[in-house]
């Protein structure tokens, strides 16, 4: 007989009902940790504190400690996010319907990873099919937002964290409609460039007629010039060098 179990660690609610669900999975099928660990991989040890409640197992640990309890796996990956999730912390929740631009789109694959139980880079490879659809570095750019995900990504993402069927269409459009906007985005920062552009050329080529009168002599003439605040000097003075008379400052 196999030492008493000690009590369920007193975690979040989350926490303590997988490790609650855990142990009275093994209790039904009447197995101690030593006969469970004989039909895994894993020592005993390492199931028993799986449903400990101080750690969340891992979910190659929890698709062993089910499997060999014969218990059902979909109701204990439902408890293991919902563990994951409570671990994480407080989420925006954010739906794929409203995406618009990749702002959006990066808001709704985080808060489909959150829903998803936050896997490791390595699961993520593997439910999206493996061959490094998922590299983990391409993941660590993705949530560090420096990189803008890709069509092949956002699915193979959205694979990933469970999405099957027309779902899966859903996010197809989204990132369309992101790469739509994004794409209008630069051709209308293009389009102000070139007309700001086109504006200064015009304005490098635009001559004002204005009557002025000159500074030394103060004489009127018609003039042509592309400055109207520039100071006009008549030809005579210019030829004779007469200089701007000063002006007195006020006190």
């Amino acid at each position: 007989m196999g030492r008493p179990e000690g009590p369920i660690a007193e975690t979040g609610p989350a926490r303590h009902t997988l490790a609650l669900w855990l142990r009275s999975q093994r209790e039904s099928a009447g197995l101690s940790y030593r006969r469970l660990a004989a039909g895994t991989i894993y020592s005993p040890d390492t199931l028993r504190r799986a449903a400990s409640g101080k750690r969340i197992p891992s979910l190659g640990v929890l698709k062993a400690f089910t499997e060999g309890c014969g218990a059902d796996l979909q109701v204990a990956e439902g408890l293991w996010k919902a563990a994951r999730r409570e671990l994480a912390g407080p989420h925006k929740e954010y739906h794929i319907a409203y995406v618009t631009e990749f702002p959006e789109l990066y808001d709704a694959m985080q808060s489909l990873y959150h829903r998803a139980g936050r896997p490791s880079y390595s699961e993520m490879d593997r439910r999206a099919g493996g061959n490094g659809r998922l590299p983990k570095s391409t993941l660590s750019r993705f949530f560090a937002k420096k990189s803008v995900p890709s069509k092949n990504f956002t699915l193979a993402f959205a694979m990933a964290c469970g999405v099957r069927g027309e779902k899966l269409k859903l996010w197809e459009v989204a990132w369309s409609r992101a790469a739509g906007r994004r794409d209008w985005e630069q051709r209308e920062k293009t389009r102000q460039q070139w007309k700001a552009k086109r504006v200064r050329r015009k304005r490098a080529r635009t001559k004002f007629r204005l009557i002025a009168r000159c500074a030394g002599c103060h004489t009127h003439e018609l003039l042509e010039v592309q400055d109207p605040s520039e100071m006009f000097w008549c030809s005579y003075c210019m030829k004779n060098k007469i200089p701007l008379p000063h002006t007195s400052l006020p006190a």
